[in-house]
């Protein structure tokens, strides 16, 4: 009995090191893709995608923000955009869905953000000064991993 309790004991000790935490990941391809420049982006462009997932970002190394937001994300992105003719352009990205969300965005540069409360509590606005161009990532995620229906909303202004 002692020895089936020590080796339970030691799986259960040694597990974690193996284990592999899911994570919002930039190489996955996304359910909604877009193709467009800024300049048809200053009239706005709507997609419809999917909320919702099962990546805590406070186990995530790769995604580098200040505050670790208490939302959970999918691994692959919800939408990417492949962004042309940004140049001294801004961008704003908001989300409206049936459920609570937060946006996590990364640029083509590498930078990430994150908002779910921008135009209030559980409706996210994230406003990019330089997004500049090549491929934005999003993720909606909600506060506890329930899918839900989504709207994201790009719109470019002179920046």
């Amino acid at each position: 009995m002692s020895r089936l309790l020590t080796v339970l004991l030691s799986i259960l000790l040694t597990a974690p090191a193996t284990v592999v935490w899911a994570c919002p990941n930039p190489d996955m391809n996304a359910t909604v893709q877009v193709r467009t420049n800024g300049a048809a982006l200053r009239m706005g462009t709507m997609r419809r995608a999917l909320a919702g997932g099962n990546s805590a970002l406070d186990t995530c190394p790769s995604v580098t923000l200040p505050d670790v937001p208490a939302m959970l994300f999918p691994d692959a992105p919800s939408m990417t955009a492949d962004l042309g003719g940004m140049l001294g352009l801004a961008m704003e990205i908001t989300s409206d869905a049936t459920c609570p969300t937060g946006l996590l965005v990364r640029t083509a540069d590498g930078d990430w953000y994150h908002d779910d409360s921008g135009r209030g509590p559980g409706q996210p606005r994230i406003m990019l000064r330089h997004p500049g161009s090549g491929p934005l990532m999003i993720w909606i995620g909600t506060p506890d991993g329930g899918a839900c229906r989504a709207t994201v909303r790009l719109v470019t202004y002179a920046g």
